[in-house]
């Protein structure tokens, strides 16, 4: 990975701080949410207290049976699909076999009390109402209490039908409710209205459940509470209207009774704050993040008879509770109320207070607003900042490289190296990459003049041993002590040959900086070259590939034959006796390329970028030929390439059957008159 995304990457741990912020805003607006909470649980017990004072008007102590308002009679079939889908079972009993054995469900509708109860009866045993057995047959026994009296009823069908209503004992009923037995799969259902204008206030239900064993299992509200008949229970305007006098504006409030079923409601959600105030996508960026625990909002319950939120559960058993909720769109958030109302230490119901609350989502987006802006200038920056020092960085570094790179040129002189002149790590990095060079250079040029002094140093002593030894009279001599003379001068012979060799191969690299171009044929200049290896390579055989075409070339021709010279020497090294070599001249549209390659040994994996090099030799120290080997043969091809703009190049033969030397050449350049 670059510096500078190295940078970028770290610059954006920036983005903490709006994760900082984003938290910070969670609990700023969890803590606005519990000072909200506090403040709604305060105004519902200030309603329940005001609600207190009034107990008259309130639910008894004790269970109750709520009266569900109907828009339309129901038809009195024994069926429950007439009736609203809104109306729910008032209460459910059990008995010891079943814990939902009976629902009752009550209606008012035209000033009549309706009733629809469903039995659920696995061993069905049925007589008829006036039958002197019905008593220890399935039957249903119901109590009324109003302002005419009290008074009780058996109901029971042998069969699906006309309801059957007697006495208690079996005889003619005082009061005819209306209705039918229908028989169902698991049990039987009854629906029976009363006549209009018969006011009920309390009522009782005791269902018995007989086999043929003589076993009876009763259920109903004569089982929970013996001898009392539970008071009912219906929305009053009355109580709506003290509600309506009690409760903060703004707000719904709603009276509940112990199960729940909705007495009395007064207000109307209204919204504080205009629904346009905020963008729909940022509630529902909200809603994502800030209302995700929220409870769902239930579908709009303006005409609701019974609630059970947790809240008001919770209310029920004598602790206040609040929650919040939402709708899943994000336009809306809710937030309830509920406190017990307690009348004399007794739960006699529950308060129930709602408002909308929008604030909350208001004040949240403004604090969002203001740290998403701030984070994004921040971020911009930080970014920016950032990135104009990476960049900075990460240029200073490549001009760096770039130098290091080309410290040398193609002869291994040394370029100017640029100086840093800053005082961070880069610029000391640069500053001893310089000293570096500098120490390289010096030593270079060292080793390059060394051969030209060595020869200047040494052929004056040379000179003088060489004449002592040539004014030896070998006559006057001992016999023993000549051949000891013949070697002391071939040794003086070699050293002279050694020192020719170096002041030659200064003198080359002079004379060929100083040699001028021309046109001229490189393909007559190789054949002609060609012909006169064949005896000096002898017994080795010569292969020789020229193009049909002239080759033309702007250089210096002398140079080039001296460096095939050399090519061909250094094959002719290499090359058993038995072998071969090559010559190849290819003309190709970059440059003509001379080639030379010979049977023998591989090149040293250690010296294949250094062959080129001066005063590098990869052949024994001694060779029976008596030659001298410095090195610098190959150096000097290099350096005739180079002034031809070429380069040289050495390579195994595919099968490591050889080497081949390759020169590609582009020419000298042209000079201007």
């Amino acid at each position: 990975m670059r510096l500078r995304s190295q940078l970028l990457l770290v610059a954006l741990s920036v983005l903490v701080l709006p994760w900082a912020g984003w938290q910070f805003i969670r609990q700023m607006e969890t803590l606005l949410r519990q000072g909200q909470a506090q403040a709604l649980l305060a105004s519902a017990e200030a309603l329940a207290r005001g609600l207190a004072l009034q107990p008259e008007t309130l639910p008894a102590a004790g269970p109750a049976l709520f009266v569900q308002e109907l828009a339309a009679p129901p038809r009195l079939d024994g069926r429950a699909d007439d009736w609203p889908g809104a109306v729910l079972p008032t209460r459910r009993f059990g008995h010891a076999g079943r814990a939902d054995a009976v629902e009752l469900t009550l209606g008012r509708a035209q000033d009549s009390l309706y009733l629809l109860i469903r039995v659920r009866d696995d061993t069905p045993l049925r007589a008829d109402a006036h039958w002197p057995i019905a008593a220890r047959r399935d039957h249903l026994r119901l109590g009324l209490d109003g302002p005419h009296g009290r008074a009780e009823f058996r109901l029971a069908n042998a069969a699906s039908g006309a309801l059957i209503a007697t006495d208690a004992d079996g005889g003619p009923a005082s009061l005819r409710p209306v209705g039918a037995w229908r028989e169902v799969e698991d049990g039987y259902e009854v629906e029976l209205a009363l006549p209009q204008g018969y006011r009920v206030d309390s009522l009782g239900l005791l269902v018995h459940d007989a086999d043929e064993a003589g076993a009876v299992r009763l259920a109903g509200t004569e089982v929970e509470t013996p001898g009392r008949l539970w008071p009912l229970l219906v929305r009053s305007e009355a109580q709506a209207r003290a509600l309506q006098s009690l409760a903060p504006p703004q707000m719904r409030a709603r009276l509940l009774d112990g199960e729940g079923w909705i007495l009395a409601e007064a207000g109307a959600l209204i919204s504080p704050l205009p629904r346009g105030e905020l963008p729909i996508w940022r509630r529902w960026i909200y809603r994502w993040l800030l209302m995700a625990q929220d409870e769902p909002l239930r579908a709009d319950d303006a005409g609701a008879i019974r609630s059970d939120a947790g809240e008001v559960r919770q209310a029920l058993s004598g602790k206040p509770g609040a929650a919040w909720r939402r709708d899943p769109d994000g336009q809306r958030q809710l937030l309830s109320a509920a406190v017990p109302l307690r009348v004399d230490g007794d739960v006699r119901g529950a308060v129930l207070l709602e408002r909308e609350n929008d604030a909350a989502l208001l004040l949240a987006d403004r604090a969002v607003a203001g740290l998403l802006g701030s984070t994004l200038l921040a971020l911009l920056g930080a970014g920016g900042v950032v990135f104009w020092f990476a960049s900075r960085l990460s240029g200073r570094i490549r001009r760096l490289r770039d130098a290091a790179e080309n410290a040398f040129d193609p002869e291994g002189r040394l370029r100017p190296f640029p100086k840093m002149r800053s005082r961070d790590e880069i610029g000391d990095l640069g500053r001893s990459f310089g000293r570096l060079l500098g120490e390289v250079a010096a030593y270079t040029d060292y080793l390059r003049t060394l051969a030209g002094k060595l020869s200047h140093e040494l052929n004056t002593p040379l000179a003088i041993v060489r004449t002592s030894l040539e004014n030896l009279d070998p006559g006057q001599m001992p016999a023993q002590a000549l051949p000891y003379l013949e070697r002391a001068r071939g040794g003086i012979d070699r050293l002279g040959t050694l020192v020719r060799a170096m002041s030659e191969a200064s003198r080359i690299e002079h004379a060929i900086a100083a040699a001028e171009g021309e046109d001229f044929d490189l393909r007559a200049l190789v054949a002609d070259c060609a012909e006169s290896y064949r005896a000096l390579l002898a017994p080795r055989r010569l292969e020789v590939s020229l193009p049909a075409r002239p080759v033309p070339l702007h250089g210096a021709p002398e140079l080039i034959a001296q460096a095939l010279d050399k090519l061909i020497d250094n094959a002719r090294g290499f090359t058993p006796e038995d072998g071969w070599v090559r010559i190849a001249l290819d003309d190709v549209p970059d440059g003509p390329v001379l080639r030379v390659a010979n049977l023998g040994p591989p090149l040293p994996a250690s010296m294949r970028g250094k062959l080129f090099d001066s005063l590098v030799s990869v052949r024994e120290p001694a060779r029976g030929d008596g030659g001298v080997h410095l090195g610098l043969g190959l150096y000097i091809v290099r350096v005739i390439v180079d002034l031809h703009r070429g380069r040289a190049e050495a390579s195994d033969l595919p099968g490591g059957g050889g080497v081949e030397f390759a020169l590609r050449l582009a020419g000298m350049p042209r000079r201007r008159s």
